[in-house]
């Protein structure tokens, strides 16, 4: 069995008076794809973007929690100590490619750059390396290539393999394919998930699709409005969810053999987290919302 690489425990994260996410808590095993699942709005990338220390400051602080990275607790670590975690042993793929890479910076140097701690020697090995396994077969054009003469696809090939180069422990891949079609959003992930199981690096998966979380995740965490509401292996949340928020989240994902009027929209929308309160968060917009909601939020009355 592999082991523990990273616990969230009760982490609560607050912008100014505002407090955005509340006890968030979840756990992700070497070689493991976890996703982190939900509307827009719900906390996920603050949660994840907590992790390498990539929130704002000092408007983002940190009510409570911990966050544990390879036996050590990151919310107590110096800067300069999460600079030698960030990028080296904690990798990142965010959703928008061209804003990750400098436009007047080369593509070789960039990803020399993330390999930088290495031996020279091994540097430009490393990255041809990567480069082949990502399918590019021209690694010189590359190299010598700048942002803006490279498609959406290939440039988040480029960002995954500036993530992995370093052999990170962790990937966190937020909404990765969020900015690409849908046949290049399978090649990428598919990518993405054949260099993360060969690097053994477990993967922190952002995501507001059911089908990307059901096809690449081992495990999924929902969040809605700042909270986990719902935490166990994909095949079970996915065939046997327990949560109303993550039926009504799979009642609207189109799939084979169900009609449009099946689909059933999730009325309104997420709550602004300075209306967060103390009870269900998502009674507003539940359908089998009771009297008690207002005051319990977990476990959930209806489940």
């Amino acid at each position: 069995m592999n082991s523990e690489i990273l616990s969230v425990r009760n982490l609560s994260v607050a912008f100014g008076n505002t407090q955005v996410t509340d006890r968030v808590s979840f756990d992700i095993s070497s070689g493991e794809i976890f996703a982190l699942m939900g509307e827009s709005g719900c906390g996920k990338s603050v949660s994840a973007m907590t992790i390498p220390s990539l929130l704002p400051h000092p408007s983002a602080k940190i009510v409570n929690g911990e966050i544990i990275f390879e036996k050590k607790n990151l919310l107590k670590l110096s800067s300069k100590d999460m600079c030698e975690i960030r990028g080296k042993r904690i990798g990142c793929v965010f959703q928008e490619p061209m804003q990750a890479l400098n436009p007047v910076v080369s593509i070789g140097t960039q990803l020399l750059e993330s390999v930088r701690f290495m031996p020279k020697e091994e540097r430009l090995k490393r990255i041809n390396e990567l480069l082949a396994m990502s399918g590019f077969k021209d690694a010189k054009r590359i190299l010598k290539s700048y942002p803006h003469e490279m498609s959406g696809g290939m440039l988040q090939r480029i960002v995954i393999c500036m993530a992995l180069a370093p052999k990170p422990a962790l990937v966190i891949a937020d909404e990765p394919t969020t900015a690409l079609d849908a046949n290049i959003q399978t090649a990428v992930m598919d990518l993405l998930k054949d260099m993360c199981k060969s690097e053994n690096a477990a993967m922190l998966l952002i995501t507001h699709n059911a089908h990307l979380a059901a096809k690449y995740s081992d495990r999924i965490a929902v969040m809605y409005a700042g909270r986990i509401v719902e935490y166990s292996k994909t095949t079970d949340v996915l065939t046997n969810p327990k949560h109303p928020y993550t039926k009504a989240l799979l009642n609207v994902v189109p799939s084979k053999g169900k009609t449009l009027a099946e689909l059933k929209p999730i009325p309104g929308s997420v709550p602004n987290p300075k209306d967060f309160d103390d009870g269900c968060r998502f009674r507003f917009r539940c359908e089998f919302a009771k009297d008690e909601c207002e005051k319990i939020w977990s476990p959930c009355p209806n489940e």
